[in-house]
């Protein structure tokens, strides 16, 4: 029995040497195959514009095909989901934003994905303000005239729009009413562009949180009226536009951001590999001057910097969620 032990033991260790000079090849070989990266949401958005954006330039540097895998559902869930059970072997790369990793956790009761457990941090990419902006049927220019004047108003606010259910966008008009004693009741559209034509046209919120992208447009062209950015320094596509922050509303930071994950057990060769081209591609000016035009502001970094802003986030954001009485589904 012993020397039946030894001989399996003795045998595990021979295939574990004979392999490791397979996967040293591999990884210095990196990548030889195409690259996924899997975003969590339509073609279109802020999410699929990095990822296009990103992969096209690590294209035509490595030479490898990188494709863009848009799997759109409720909260990015799926997606999030089939990048944490895929191959940990660098093919696989998870293009996930505030909202899958930092709010969902608190807003489901049960995931098929542990942050923490399941992804390995690259790198963030950009980061998107939070406009709030009114229709220009609304009798104010300030964020202290909308307060003074949501406040006098039947119920104690104005009902006030985001692209959905559980977004930065619907989370900051929560702590608006939580700063301010306002009782503004959210009403959620199916993404950013709905509700940026929900505001325009005034008729269900005079008032909604959204994403530079969509509602710029819309500033340029008059049909909305902005007061004031979740972020903590102007914009540059709106300079003249103030921060919540600098109006006196303290940590009041609810900017989205984008960034590239792994799945857990990825080796470090190859994510530090994925790091540096990302943070190459992110540099270009083309590129800065594309993505600055979409309405983010580019800022890559470290790995250690993005697990700093994700673990600080979800403790952000969970202590949102628990005060405005948000139920997990």
């Amino acid at each position: 029995m012993k020397l039946n032990v030894m001989y399996r033991k003795m045998k595990c260790a021979v295939v574990f040497a004979a392999l490791i000079p397979a996967l040293a090849l591999a990884q210095q070989n990196y990548p030889d195959k195409p690259i996924r990266l899997v975003v969590p949401y339509a073609p279109g958005g802020n999410t699929d514009i990095l990822a296009r954006t990103v992969g096209q330039r690590i294209t035509e540097n490595w030479g490898t095909p990188v494709v863009v895998d848009n799997r759109g559902s409720a909260s990015g869930v799926a997606a999030a989901e089939i990048s944490a059970r895929s191959a940990p072997d660098g093919y696989t790369v998870f293009v996930g934003s505030t909202r899958e990793m930092a709010v969902n956790p608190h807003l489901f009761k049960k995931l098929p994905y542990n942050v923490q457990r399941d992804f390995l941090p690259v790198t963030q990419g950009t980061i998107t303000p939070i406009l709030i902006a009114v229709h220009p049927s609304m009798p104010v220019r300030s964020m202290k005239e909308f307060v003074d004047y949501a406040k006098k108003q039947p119920g104690g606010g104005v009902p006030y729009g985001s692209p959905g259910t559980g977004t930065p966008m619907h989370l900051s008009g929560e702590l608006l009413n939580l700063l301010t004693g306002l009782k503004a009741i959210h009403v959620a559209y199916k993404g950013g562009g709905p509700a940026s034509f929900a505001l325009v046209s005034g008729q269900e919120v005079k008032i909604a949180y959204l994403g530079m992208g969509p509602a710029v447009p819309h500033v340029k062209s008059g049909r909305i009226r902005p007061l004031a950015l979740t972020i903590p320094k102007r914009a540059a596509l709106l300079p003249d536009v103030p921060t919540m922050m600098e109006l006196g509303y303290k940590d009041f930071d609810t900017s989205i951001w984008f960034a590239f994950f792994l799945p857990t057990g990825t080796p470090q060769v190859i994510a530090k590999k994925l790091n540096t081209e990302i943070n190459r591609v992110l540099q270009l000016k083309e590129v800065v001057d594309f993505l600055t035009s979409t309405g983010v502001e580019i800022d890559p970094g470290t790995p250690e910097a993005l697990r700093k802003t994700l673990a600080s986030d979800t403790v952000k954001y969970g202590k949102l969620v628990k005060a405005a009485n948000i139920m997990p589904q």
